[in-house]
Formats: C-alpha cells, sequence, structure tokens
C-alpha cells in the first residue's frame, strides 16, 4: 500500500493495492455501524451518489491494512454573489469507534482542504450532522454562513390560490431541472445541483416516503413551482419549495397538505428580513481565497479595497490582496493602507454575512443558502 504519511498516528493513503470496489465496501460498511441509514437509501447513494475519485482515506497507524476514516470530498458549484464557483463538499465524515480520539479526522479534514485546493475549489463546504460538531469544525477554520428559517404551520392551516395548475412529473425531465435551475440562481448566494443531482434528490425523497411536487401553469404553460416533500415524525417537511410567484407558492404547499393531511406543516426555507429567530444550517471554509475573492471583485467592479489574509493550513492563501476595478492582485510589497487584516473564517463570514454586517465593512454581502444535500 502506498502511503503518504502526515505524522506517527496516520497516514493518508493512496489505496494503490486496494481495489476501488474494496474501498468503496469499507466505506459503505463504516457508514452503517456510524451512522442510522436505511438499508435501501445507503445502496442507492453507493450506487448513485457515491464515486471512487471522491474518497479520501486515513489508515491506522499501527496497521496500514485497516481504514480509520473517510470522507468524501464531492463537486459542486457556488453560485456565489450571483457568480459561479467551484465548491468542494464534504460528506459522510466518519471513524471508526475503535479509532476514535486520536487526531484521524482533523488530519484527513486537514488533508481534504489541501485536495480542494490542489483540484481548484474555492471553498469547501459541509453540514455537521450534530450540534456539537459546529464547535468541532469551527476549530479548524471553518465558518457557520448556511442558515435557515423554518416557517410553521398547524394541521388545518389552508393555502389559498387564485391560480389553475396541473401536476407535472419531475423524473428525467429537463424541462423540471431548467425551471429549477432557474429558480436556484434566482437567489443570489446559492448551491446549485446538476440535472444528475435533481433525479438522486427526487429518489432520495421518494425513499423517505415522500413526494416532489411540481406544477404546470394553465394559462402560461410554464412551470411555477416546485416542492419537495416528505414526512418526519409528527409532521410533514418542505425541504424545499420554489415558486415564480406567491400565488404558485400557495398551490404547492396546499398540494402538500392534501398528500398529508391532518399533519402540520413545516417549510425549509432561506432566511429573509422577518425579526425572527434563524438556526444554523451549515459551515463552509475558504480554500482558494484568490479564486474567490476574483469572482467577488468581478460582481462588484466598482469596489476598491485590500484585504491580508493569514492561513496557517493553506499556506498559499497567505498574501495581500488588492481588489480594484473588478479584478484582484497579489502584493504582498503593498505599503498602504489595509482595509481588512483577517483569518480564512472571518472573511467568509464577512463575505457571507447580512447587507447591514457587509455595510460596516464598505463590503457588499449576501447569506448562501444549502439545501438538498442528500446526508
Amino acid at each position: 500500500m502506498n502511503n503518504t504519511h502526515i505524522n506517527n498516528k496516520a497516514t493518508v493513503t493512496t489505496l494503490n493495492e486496494v481495489s476501488p470496489r474494496e474501498v468503496k465496501d469499507a466505506v459503505m460498511q463504516m457508514w452503517r455501524q456510524s451512522f442510522k441509514v436505511d438499508e435501501q437509501w445507503l445502496k442507492m447513494y453507493f450506487d448513485r451518489v457515491y464515486r471512487d475519485e471522491d474518497v479520501l482515506t486515513l489508515c491506522a497507524g499501527d496497521d496500514d491494512d485497516v481504514i480509520a476514516s473517510s470522507l468524501l470530498l464531492q463537486r459542486y458549484t457556488l453560485y456565489f454573489h450571483s457568480m459561479p464557483v467551484p465548491m468542494g463538499y464534504i460528506s459522510g465524515a466518519v471513524t471508526r469507534r475503535e479509532y476514535r480520539d486520536r487526531g484521524y479526522m482533523r488530519e484527513l479534514m486537514n488533508r481534504a482542504l489541501e485536495v480542494a485546493y490542489e483540484r481548484g475549489d474555492a471553498v469547501v463546504s459541509l453540514i455537521p450532522e450534530s450540534r456539537r460538531l459546529f464547535f468541532y469544525y469551527d476549530r479548524l477554520g471553518f465558518s457557520t454562513v448556511f442558515y435557515i428559517d423554518e416557517e410553521r404551520y398547524t394541521e388545518v392551516h389552508k393555502f389559498e390560490y387564485d391560480g389553475r395548475y396541473t401536476a407535472v412529473d419531475p423524473a428525467g425531465s429537463h424541462e423540471v431541472f431548467a425551471a429549477f435551475d432557474r429558480m436556484m440562481r434566482r437567489r443570489d448566494n446559492v448551491v446549485l445541483h446538476t440535472y444528475t443531482d435533481l433525479q438522486n434528490i427526487l429518489l432520495d425523497v421518494t425513499l423517505d416516503g415522500g413526494h416532489t411536487i411540481v406544477l404546470r401553469n394553465d394559462n402560461t404553460g410554464e412551470i411555477d413551482a416546485i416542492a419537495f416533500v416528505a414526512p418526519n415524525d409528527d409532521r410533514v417537511v418542505v425541504r424545499e419549495l420554489l415558486a415564480d410567484s406567491d400565488d404558485a407558492r400557495n398551490a404547492a404547499l396546499e398540494h402538500a397538505r392534501q398528500l398529508f393531511p391532518g399533519k402540520p406543516v413545516t417549510v425549509v426555507a432561506p432566511p429573509d428580513a422577518r425579526n425572527i429567530p434563524i438556526h444554523s444550517r451549515g459551515m463552509a471554509r475558504i480554500v482558494n481565497a484568490r479564486k474567490l475573492l476574483a469572482a467577488y471583485a468581478a460582481r462588484y467592479p466598482k469596489l476598491s479595497m485590500s484585504i491580508r489574509l493569514y492561513d496557517p493550513i493553506i499556506p498559499d492563501n497567505s498574501h495581500i490582496y488588492i481588489i480594484d476595478g473588478g479584478e484582484v492582485v497579489v502584493n504582498d510589497g503593498f505599503g498602504g493602507k489595509i482595509d481588512l487584516d483577517v483569518s480564512p473564517e472571518t472573511l467568509l463570514s464577512i463575505l457571507c454575512s447580512d447587507a447591514p454586517i457587509g455595510d460596516i465593512f464598505g463590503m457588499p454581502t449576501a447569506r448562501p443558502y444549502i439545501s438538498l444535500m442528500l446526508d
């Protein structure tokens, strides 16, 4: 087995002498032991979503034939301030029980950030499995930047609408994907999904006993609403709701209520201007500051500022960045005023904050949103 040594406790392996099938089987078994997953869902995920090139593993320091930790570093696009940037997404991060509390996952996470940088990702994101893991990933330089709002309705609430809509079968439909992608991109800062992602999302919802509601406006012939709905304990959860109008939105919700009568409805949605508590959903970390800032500068060509960044994990990010005229350049010899002297996590927190926070720093800001990630 060909290993790259990190320290005397762990090695990151390229698994040259182990077949991809053996690695896949080992990772699947680790998921069975550590996560509460249905076997049918697990088979779907490893047949349709898992890719050999996404997996990173860490071998036990005392046994090179045993995978101690593993994770998937998947590829997505973050529509960052309406500019597409490559994003890595970490899912299924797990360590075998007998090897926990030895630093294996920390080593593997650091390696994942390096791999993401090497393959050209601008940021890496993840959704912690539990509340305590937010603190764990915070120590690795991740910032909590993804939040959700939860709209709650009683089981007797009636969603009123005036238009006429016809349900559309979403499976395999490129028309449905085009509408889905169009409505997702209407948001200023959001994680996008491909056509293949959407087909996997549809199956995931079905396996959870849910439905994907797609409504066509009878007057215009256009798809006006898409809702991903699944039961969860004593209520129905709308995991994502996209609509071209409030009327179409209400129509989709009324369809959901009729599919699951007698249950309260919770709609997971991006936070808006309402003065209510929001819930942390996911985290992200900058892995290529120049690439991210280049997209940001191109989006705001009138912005002019200087940023000094120090990154202890990815040293190539540690520079002075000058944003001016829609471009960003690295100038470590810059002798002028530094507008921001920050870490990667602080910079990302600012870029992904509410507009009033951005006003304090003289920077356009917008909260990002992540949904339908299958884990």
